[in-house]
């Protein structure tokens, strides 16, 4: 994947998936080795995927348990590669 004004791919492959409501630590083998962190009634969800099937795979195992969905956040986004103009 190439960001817009990149000249190479995007290393964008760690996330952060906040959920309403409180999971254990037993669901992260269910969610692809996760790391699950639980505070104020809410649970993150920390860990990478392999691309961007992958990450709407997961979010499909989210919505058939029937959570909440509060937000994906992109930890990432590191052009591998200079940005076009940028001197280097």
């Amino acid at each position: 994947m190439t960001a817009p004004g990149t000249t190479g791919p995007v290393d964008n492959d760690r996330y952060e998936i906040r959920l309403r409501g409180q999971l254990d630590s037993r669901w992260s083998d269910w969610f692809e080795g996760f790391a699950l962190n639980v505070s104020d009634g809410d649970t993150t969800l920390t860990g990478r995927v392999t691309d961007q099937a992958a990450l709407h795979g997961l979010l499909r195992r989210i919505g058939d348990l029937g959570l909440t969905l509060i937000s994906v956040t992109a930890l990432t986004h590191t052009p591998l590669n200079r940005i076009e103009g940028e001197e280097p």
